[in-house]
């Protein structure tokens, strides 16, 4: 049925866009350095503004990043991030931790409507794709007033490109490691609608350290060698959207498919080597959903609805290695299906006026629900009804006061009010912002009532969980100015992060293999970040540090501090060579992480080794601006994976060493704009 379903939409949206005419789309590219230092965002805000006069620090990942063709989807791009730490999972994929807070408190969205589908509670940022992206915006600390739960955190908001002319762009993209790319896109502009028409399939042989080096995948001997440390993966995406534009309505329909098969080999079973357990894990994902804005010169109304559905499907088969035929495992355990949906519907109410009052009130519902073999009871659901208010008051030409809460009911757990404080003081050399935000979060479905267990993972839901509450205090100071005729963007900000109830994974009291959620009592980050961007005539240069404290829960113990603390930095510059050649390079250094554990009833400090990424590619445009090449190599310091040692530099004999990255890889792209 789902094969039947994607191949009509294939055909309809062929037949939509056959007469799609040529033309380019690369003048976003060609934005001045200029323009680039005053770059508009949304997350948050009233109307879009300009970064620097909105009221919150929103940090943004521009097209010039996304285009060097170094990055294929989220998880690469904030790898290189400040306040951000990726960790990687050969089966549940990659994970993000911001300002020392974990994954499952940091809200992802598209387009302002959330991702779902969160294993181990986290979201698998490899499975969000980077096509026709226009830029992502990220703002640290709690946004639970606007976006509820989720967000405390953090907020990453990733923005689509508008269409704005007739296009035909097609995408390929090789890396030595065994992955292959492409991906189109069909565009259609008329006078009062747009639609669009993208496509596209990623492969990955899979990989293992040392492994020969090969141009096109072939067929590997049933051996020890089946087994990957990277397991083989292969991604199919496909998404319609429908603008139209009439007076002062606007009304975006979007829908899109999402299918990723994972594959996992055993290894050959004594005495013989003649079989082995394999398995296979799909995801499929549907997204259906519109956007509709009203605004006349004063107010605007926005109206979002969105139904989104992930399904997880494990599968283990018996292998007969000798003729290669398999047999589906009849054991229950070793097969899975869940199923997970989101049913959103939110309504804005703003007035944006530019006068010394703006404000926006709003009702958000969003209901999920779970069901599987694996889920307790086999379905379980749960909804938030929200009304929010926000009021954005300007005293003067220098302050604005910008204070907001939210009014929830979750039918599962007792919610207090969100309040929430933000001021901005500011002219035009300088910004100074301080915020308070209080922060919510019910457990979601997966923490409660979700089993994971298979060869890599033990991991039960706890349906006694507490909701987690949060205060966050920040304060950034951000200035504009010119040294020796280049002009230079500085930010400095602090932060403090207060979470009670905090759920983490830990290893239950009476079975040290198995996982299951609890609640933490006193949880506390705090830290500081400062970057600095440099533009001058074609070069620009990008350096940042970042300081984060973790508290430690055992610090009460002897010769245990109350807090540990990590130090990361990064740098990236882009350089122009004439018109038509850029280079990019990406740099960050990923600090060595302490921590406080019991082993053997002794408390022992365990560091996690820093490890330093270095990316660099190089863009040229040929023919007219009709094709682009982009070259590159990534991770040029070949880290594949950190280990965790003591303090007196000894491995730590119960962990294992986590996985970072494939090793030094090299890539070739290109993309057509025919």
């Amino acid at each position: 049925m789902r094969l039947l379903i994607f191949l009509m939409l294939s055909f309809f949206s062929h037949a939509l866009f056959s007469q799609v005419q040529d033309s380019s789309i690369i003048q976003s590219e060609k934005v001045s350095l200029k323009k680039k230092l005053t770059e508009v965002v949304v997350t948050g805000q009233l109307s879009q503004v300009n970064a620097k006069d909105a009221i919150h620090k929103i940090r943004v990942i521009n097209n010039k990043i996304l285009t060097s063709g170094i990055f294929n989807d989220l998880s690469n791009v904030l790898e290189k991030e400040l306040n951000v730490r990726i960790s990687q999972d050969n089966i549940l994929g990659s994970s993000i931790s911001m300002q020392g807070i974990s994954g499952q408190n940091v809200k992802i969205l598209i387009n302002e409507i959330p991702v779902i589908g969160r294993m181990n509670g986290n979201i698998d940022l490899s499975q969000i794709n980077l096509s026709n992206i226009e830029r992502i915006e990220i703002v640290e600390g709690p946004m639970s007033t606007i976006y509820g739960s989720d967000a405390l955190g953090g907020t990453i908001n990733i923005i689509t490109k508008q269409v704005s002319a007739n296009t035909k762009v097609i995408n390929t993209y090789y890396e030595s490691i065994g992955k292959y790319n492409c991906d189109l896109l069909l565009t259609n502009k008329k006078e009062n609608s747009s639609s669009s028409y993208s496509f596209g399939r990623k492969y990955f042989n899979g990989w293992n350290k040392n492994q020969e080096f090969q141009l096109i995948p072939t067929n590997e001997l049933a051996d020890t060698n089946r087994l990957k440390t990277w397991k083989p993966k292969e991604q199919f995406f496909h998404k319609i959207t429908y603008n139209l534009k009439s007076n002062n309505v606007s009304v975006n329909n979007y829908f899109e498919t999402f299918y990723e098969k994972i594959t996992n080999l055993g290894k050959p079973r004594e005495p013989y080597y003649e079989t082995a357990f394999d398995e296979y894990f799909h995801t499929y994902r549907t997204n259906i959903g519109t956007d509709i804005n009203i605004q006349n010169n004063m107010q605007k109304i926005r109206i979002l609805l969105a139904y989104n559905k992930y399904d997880r499907t494990k599968e283990t088969f018996y292998t007969d290695l000798t003729d290669l035929s398999r047999i589906l495992v009849q054991d229950q355990s070793m097969q899975d299906t869940s199923c997970f949906d989101l049913l959103m519907s939110k309504i804005m109410l703003s007035r944006s006026d530019k006068e010394n009052l703006n404000y926006q009130i709003g009702l958000d519902f969003q209901k999920q629900s779970a069901k599987g073999q694996r889920i307790n009871n086999k379905y379980q659901d749960q909804a938030d009804y929200a009304f929010f208010s926000i009021f954005e008051y300007k005293l003067n030409n220098l302050f604005s006061v910008r204070p907001s809460f939210r009014l929830i009911h979750n039918t599962k757990y007792k919610a207090p009010i969100i309040p929430a404080l933000n001021i901005l003081h500011s002219n035009k050399k300088y910004q100074i912002r301080f915020s308070y935000s209080k922060g919510f979060r019910a457990p979601n479905l997966k923490e409660l009532y979700l089993d994971f267990v298979d060869i890599n993972h033990n991991i039960v839901g706890n349906k006694l969980l507490s909701a987690e509450k949060s205060n966050n205090y920040s304060l950034n100071t951000s200035i504009e100015n010119k040294i020796f005729g280049a002009k230079s963007y500085t930010n400095f900000s602090l932060f403090y992060n207060d979470i009670s109830n905090k759920i983490d994974l830990t290893s239950s009291t009476d079975n040290s293999e198995q996982y299951s959620y609890f609640n933490v009592d006193k949880y506390i980050t705090k830290g500081m970040s400062a970057s600095t961007k440099i533009s001058l005539n074609k070069i620009e240069m990008n350096f940042g540090i970042s300081y984060t404290g973790r508290f430690n829960e055992l610090y009460t113990s002897i010769d245990s501090p109350e807090f540990s603390y990590s130090l990361d930095y990064n740098l990236s510059s882009f350089i122009s060579l004439g018109s038509k050649m850029k280079v990019n390079i990406f740099y960050k250094n990923t600090g060595k992480m302490p921590v406080f554990v019991e082993e053997n009833n002794n408390l022992i400090e365990v560091f996690s080794e820093q490890y330093s990424l270095f990316d660099i590619s190089i863009n040229r445009r040929l023919y007219n601006d009709i094709i682009i090449l982009s070259i590159g190599a990534k991770n040029l310091f070949d880290v594949t994976s950190i280990r965790k040692y003591k303090a007196d530099n000894s491995v730590h004999s119960s962990s294992n060493n986590s996985l970072v990255g494939y090793g030094r890889t090299f890539f070739t792209s290109l993309k057509f704009n025919l």
